[in-house]
C-alpha cells in the first residue's frame, strides 16, 4: 500500500536572477512547473482513493479469515471434544478418546498387582560414597529379567554409574536407584532395582564371572480385575488398562468385593458450543462491518460488488439447512435476529445437543464431507481462498493498481523534475540575456549624459 506523494510543483526552487525582471522569471518556472504537475494532482488523488479500497479489503478479509478460523474450531471440537467421562467412586480414572461410545462400563478391580524388586549385596566395604565406590569392580555385567538377557557396561565402577548404566541400557526393563540400608552416620549404599512392568518375573545382575551381586530379589503380581461383573478374571503387566475401545482406565485401588466401579461415557457439547461462541462473535463483527459500506457514504467500497457477495455469505452461513426441519441450526439455539445478529443460546444449545447429539453431528457433518461445516468451508473458501477466492483476488486486484498508479506518479515526477530542469536553465540563459542587455543600456547612457551633463542622467545618483 503506498502513501500520498509529494507534487514536483511545491518544490521548485527559488529562481536568484541577476536581471530586474528575475522575479518575472521566477513567476514562468512556477507556472510551468504547476501547469505539469496538474496530472500529477489528480494521480494522487487517485492513489489515495485506492490505498482507502485496499486498506478497506483487508479489513474485511481479517473478518472472514476469523470466521474461517472459527469453522475449522467447530471441527475440531467436534472431532476430539465431544465426549467426557465420570466415575462413581475413586478406584479408578478415566481418559476417552474421539472413537469411544456414550455409555456406562463396569470395572471391578481385585488386585493392583506389584513390581518386581532386587536389592544389590554388600561390597567388600560398605559403600559410603557412592560416587567413588562400587560393589564390583566388574564393568561388564549381565542384567536378566524374568530370562532376558542384557548386557550392562558402567563408565566405571562406582555405583553411581552403574546404576545410570542400567537405567539408560536395560530399555526400561528395570528402574535402578541407589539407597542407603544404613544409618546417616554410618552408611551402606546399595542397589534398587525395580521392574518395568508388573508381574512375577524374577531380577537379577551377575558380572562377567557369572556371580551374582543381588542380595534379596522379590518377585511383584499382575494387576487384576472383572469387567461388567464377569466371572472372568483379566490380569495385565501394567495398570492403565483399556476397557473398551477409546476409553482407557488407570487402577488407582482396589474395589471393596462385590461393588465394582462405574464410569460413565457421555456426549460433551461444551467444547462445541465455545467453538459456536466464538464462530458468533467474528460473524457478527463482520455484519457489523459490512453495514458502513451499504448505502450511500459507504466510503471506499461503496458499490463494489464484493459487498454484495460477503453479505450473500453471511446470510447463507446463519440460515443453513440441508432442506429439512430437523437440520436447522435453529434447533441448537442458533439463530439471526431481523438485524442481522447471530446468537447462541447456550442452554438450548447445551440441552439439544445433549438429548440428540447424533442429530447435531449429523447436522454438521465435517468440513470436506457434509453437513453445515462443508457447507460453511465451501463459502468461506469462495471468499478467502489465496487464488481463486472473491475477496483475495479484489486485494491482489487493488494492490496491483496501487503498484501501477506508483509506477505512474513515480514516471510523472521524473517528467515535471525535467521540465523544471530544462525551464529553469531557458530562464537562466534569458535572464543572463537582459542582465548583459542592463548593463549595456547603462553604459550608453552613461556616455551620453556625460556630454549632456549630469543634470538629467538617471545614472547620475549611482555614480
Amino acid at each position: 500500500m503506498s502513501t500520498s506523494t509529494t507534487t514536483a510543483a511545491s518544490s521548485t526552487p527559488t529562481f536568484s536572477g541577476q536581471s530586474q525582471f528575475a522575479a518575472s522569471l521566477q513567476q514562468v518556472i512556477t507556472r510551468a512547473v504547476g501547469i505539469a504537475s496538474l496530472p500529477l494532482q489528480t494521480d494522487e488523488v487517485t492513489l489515495n482513493s485506492l490505498d482507502s479500497r485496499h486498506t478497506d479489503l483487508q479489513y474485511l478479509d481479517t473478518d472472514f479469515a476469523n470466521i474461517q478460523n472459527s469453522v475449522a474450531a467447530i471441527q475440531t471440537a467436534l472431532s476430539s471434544s465431544s465426549l467426557s467421562t465420570s466415575v462413581s467412586d475413586s478406584t479408578v480414572s478415566a481418559t476417552v478418546a474421539s472413537n469411544a461410545s456414550p455409555g456406562s462400563y463396569s470395572i471391578q478391580v481385585e488386585n493392583l498387582g506389584s513390581f518386581s524388586t532386587a536389592l544389590s549385596n554388600a561390597g567388600s566395604t560398605a559403600v559410603t560414597d557412592p560416587t567413588s565406590q562400587g560393589i564390583s569392580s566388574d564393568t561388564s555385567l549381565t542384567l536378566n529379567v524374568g530370562g532376558t538377557l542384557t548386557s550392562i557396561t558402567p563408565a566405571s565402577t562406582s555405583l553411581d554409574d552403574l546404576a545410570t548404566a542400567i537405567n539408560t541400557q536395560s530399555d526400561g526393563q528395570v528402574q535402578a536407584t541407589v539407597v542407603n540400608v544404613g544409618s546417616t552416620s554410618s552408611p551402606d549404599y546399595r542397589l534398587s532395582l525395580a521392574a518395568g512392568t508388573l508381574g512375577t518375573s524374577s531380577i537379577d545382575l551377575t558380572d562377567s564371572s557369572g556371580t551374582s551381586l543381588i542380595a534379596e530379589s522379590n518377585p511383584g503380581s499382575l494387576a487384576s480385575y472383572e469387567v461388567a461383573g464377569q466371572t472372568a478374571t483379566l490380569t495385565s503387566d501394567t495398570r492403565t488398562v483399556t476397557l473398551a475401545p477409546g476409553l482407557t482406565v488407570n487402577l488407582l485401588s482396589e474395589n471393596t468385593s462385590g461393588n465394582p466401579t462405574t464410569v460413565t461415557v457421555s456426549n460433551d457439547p461444551s467444547a462445541l458450543a465455545s467453538a459456536f461462541s466464538d464462530f458468533a462473535q467474528n460473524y457478527n463483527q463482520a455484519v457489523s462491518d459490512l453495514a458502513q459500506y451499504h448505502g450511500k457514504d459507504g466510503g471506499a467500497l461503496e458499490g463494489d460488488s464484493i459487498i454484495g457477495t460477503l453479505t450473500n455469505t453471511l446470510q447463507q452461513l446463519s440460515t443453513y439447512s440441508n432442506g429439512t426441519a430437523a437440520s436447522s441450526l435453529a434447533n441448537f439455539g442458533i439463530t439471526v435476529d431481523d438485524t442481522g445478529v447471530l446468537s447462541i443460546d447456550s442452554a438450548t444449545f447445551s440441552s439439544a445437543a445433549t438429548t440428540n447429539f447424533a442429530n447435531l453431528v449429523s447436522t454438521l457433518g465435517g468440513t470436506s464431507t457434509n453437513g453445515f461445516l462443508f457447507t460453511a468451508s465451501n463459502l468461506l473458501n469462495g471468499v478467502e481462498d489465496t487464488t481463486t477466492g472473491s475477496l483475495k483476488l479484489e486485494e491482489n486486484t487493488a494492490a496491483s493498481e496501487i503498484t501501477a498508479q506508483n509506477t505512474t506518479i513515480a514516471n510523472e515526477q521524473a517528467k515535471i523534475a525535467q521540465i523544471q530542469t530544462n525551464i529553469t536553465a531557458q530562464m537562466v540563459t534569458a535572464d543572463a540575456a537582459i542582465a548583459s542587455l542592463e548593463s549595456q543600456v547603462s553604459y550608453v547612457n552613461g556616455l551620453f549624459y556625460s556630454i549632456t551633463g549630469n543634470n538629467n542622467n538617471p545614472n547620475a545618483a549611482a555614480s
